[in-house]
C-alpha cells in the first residue's frame, strides 16, 4: 500500500471516529409522544445501548391505538428489542443505528426490553 493510500484512510477513519463521538455526544430527553391526527406519532428520540445497558434516558411514549411510534436505537452488541404485546421484535445490529417502528395495535402499557440483556429501556402506553 503507498503512502498516499495510509493517509487519506487514516483521515477518513479520524473523520469518521469523530462524527460518531459528536452524534453519541448530543443529549436526548425523554419524551411522550404527541397524539397526532392521522394515522402516526412519532417521536424521533435517540436511545444509546452499550453493553447491553442503557445510556441514555429511558423511552416513553402514548399514542392512540392504531398509530405508529418510531425511533432509533443505538447498540455496541447485537440484540433484539422486544415490545410484549404488541408482537414487536426488532433486530438490533452490533455498532448500528436501527429505526424502530412499531404499530400500536393493543390498548395497554406496554415495556420495551432488550432480549439477550433482558433491560428495560422503555414503554408505550396505548390508549383506545
Amino acid at each position: 500500500m503507498n503512502k498516499r493510500a495510509l493517509v487519506y484512510l487514516g483521515l477518513a477513519s479520524a473523520t469518521l471516529a469523530g462524527a460518531y463521538l459528536y452524534v453519541q455526544s448530543l443529549p436526548t430527553e425523554n419524551a411522550h409522544a404527541p397524539a397526532a391526527q392521522g394515522d402516526a406519532a412519532q417521536a424521533l428520540e435517540s436511545l444509546s445501548i452499550i453493553d447491553g445497558s442503557l445510556t441514555t434516558g429511558s423511552y416513553s411514549a402514548t399514542v392512540r391505538q392504531g398509530q405508529r411510534i418510531q425511533f432509533l436505537v443505538h447498540s455496541n452488541q447485537t440484540d433484539s428489542l422486544i415490545v410484549e404485546g404488541l408482537d414487536a421484535r426488532v433486530p438490533l445490529p452490533g455498532n448500528q443505528t436501527t429505526l424502530v417502528s412499531i404499530a400500536a395495535n393493543a390498548p395497554g402499557t406496554h415495556a420495551i426490553e432488550l432480549d439477550i440483556s433482558g433491560t428495560t429501556i422503555g414503554s408505550i402506553e396505548v390508549t383506545p
